[in-house]
């Protein structure tokens, strides 16, 4: 009796110890992008536009580099969400005025 109260422990501390490494194991894949390619893709995205990019900040958070930039000669300013495993812009906001 006493043998199957601890494999019934031990099992379960076995599926505890697995559905926590899945659980995190996403948020801490290291970033295949760096922090300067993500701004160089930001710039990349305007290279149409008139005017200097000029990047305010970058950070990251949740797999992604939030890049934000604004071009002062048009008043354009704005978002981006830069995916850190592909480079891929996953979302941006843009603003004029």
């Amino acid at each position: 009796m006493k043998e199957v109260g601890k494999i019934k422990k031990i099992s379960f501390i076995i599926l505890l110890f697995f559905i926590l490494y899945f659980a995190t194991g996403c948020e801490s894949a290291s970033p295949k992008i760096t922090e300067e390619e993500a701004e160089s893709i930001a710039i990349e995205h305007h290279s149409g536009e008139t005017g200097e990019d000029n990047i305010i900040s970058v950070s990251h958070k949740s797999g992604e580099y939030i890049v934000k930039w604004e071009i002062d000669a048009d008043c354009n300013f704005g978002t981006y969400y830069i995916d850190d495993q592909s480079g891929k812009i996953v979302k941006g906001e843009e603003t004029s005025c």
